[in-house]
């Protein structure tokens, strides 16, 4: 078996873990650039969306160098996210790629595990094992991407900080024993508190929209280095770990979903698919709390995002706070996502002195 996934920011980290433990030669596609894009639009529907498209490149590229087996999660409800595997599935044998599909569903997850462990060949006691390692793996990496994002702002040396939280998600992605992944993470931690300076109060902004588009960078062209590059403070509403365990566990997830909806109420009166009601929800939470702006990114044709973002028009009026919009595809420029967030910018910063 050679497997491949499509890449969502760093949860390559967990899988490759998790399919090598097991002895599963891993077919990794290139982390997303202009080719993998280039292959996706190529290949997709014209209405696709960027998230689909990309993923589509990846799984071509992968396919293409010899794998056999693709794996990857399913989804249902409004979002088209529940189509994704299927669709790319067909599009893959309609260009001559013979494989093995293994589409992770919510309703059917533990058949579907079943099935895999069967094809894997592997006990469940080695296949929990390697689980729980690469788990605990993306736990570290978001806690030092969250470390890393609110402290970069305020280094003193930004170079060093940006080598020390990477050589830190090297060296954990390497790993093999949780000791050391603990070690490690906490050798970074100290790292770049020890690199931060205490200076005035900064803008800061939270970011939300879809949970590809805010964990994979290259699909929203690195927006949080592009806000610590205008002083402002980035703040990540969504990390793949803190989503999985309000997913996958049945009390955090009711115990969530029951407190978005409660803040949501007078906004959103039920969810809609996708991460509509996350977005309007994580925006109310990071308003109350203080924040100086909001940035909201999600794909074209993301209906359930194109929905929030009229809510977000409310949220912005009557919680006096600036929420910008961006959409993304593969026509996005770089120079026009410029000239948005440089004016985004002044108006946080305007702001800022106004109130401190």
């Amino acid at each position: 078996m050679k497997i491949t996934f499509p890449h969502m920011g760093r949860l390559y980290i967990p899988l490759k873990t998790l399919f090598e433990e097991l002895g599963i030669e891993v077919v990794l596609p290139p982390f997303n650039n202009d080719k993998m894009k280039n292959i996706g639009c190529k290949y997709s529907p014209e209405y696709a969306c960027m998230p689909f498209k990309l993923i589509l490149g990846n799984v071509l590229n992968s396919l293409a160098r010899g794998a056999d087996t693709v794996i990857m999660l399913g989804g249902s409800g409004p979002c088209r996210f529940g189509y994704f595997g299927h669709l790319l599935d067909l599009i893959s044998r309609d260009l001559g790629f013979k494989f093995d599909f293994i589409c992770l569903e919510p309703s059917s997850l533990p058949k579907d595990i079943k099935n895999f462990k069967r094809s894997a060949g592997c006990s469940y006691t080695s296949l929990l094992s390697s689980l729980v390692l690469g788990w605990k793996k993306l736990e570290a990496v978001d806690a030092l991407e969250k470390s890393y994002w609110s402290s970069l702002l305020r280094s003193r040396d930004r170079e060093e900080s940006m080598a020390v939280f990477r050589g830190a998600v090297d060296s954990i992605t390497a790993c093999r024993h949780i000791p050391q992944i603990k070690s490690i993470t906490s050798e970074c931690l100290n790292t770049l508190n020890s690199l931060a300076e205490h200076s005035r109060r900064l803008p800061r902004a939270a970011i939300v929209g879809d949970i590809y588009t805010l964990n994979e960078s290259y699909s929203n062209q690195n927006i949080e280095m592009l806000l610590v590059d205008r002083d402002i403070e980035p703040y990540r509403c969504i990390y793949t770990s803190d989503w999985i365990k309000n997913m996958l566990l049945p009390w955090k997830r009711k115990e969530y979903y029951k407190r978005a909806a409660n803040l949501s109420r007078d906004y959103l009166e039920e969810g809609i698919g996708g991460f509509a009601l996350d977005t309007v929800y994580h925006a109310i939470a990071c308003a109350n709390l203080g924040f100086d702006g909001i940035v909201h990114i999600f794909p074209i044709t993301c209906m359930p995002e194109i929905v929030s973002c009229q809510v977000l028009r409310k949220v912005s009026g009557q919680k006096k706070i600036p929420i910008m919009s961006l959409t993304v595809d593969e026509h996005m420029e770089k120079t026009g996502l410029d000239t948005r967030i440089e004016a985004f910018a002044e108006l946080l910063h305007s702001k800022n002195n106004n109130t401190g």
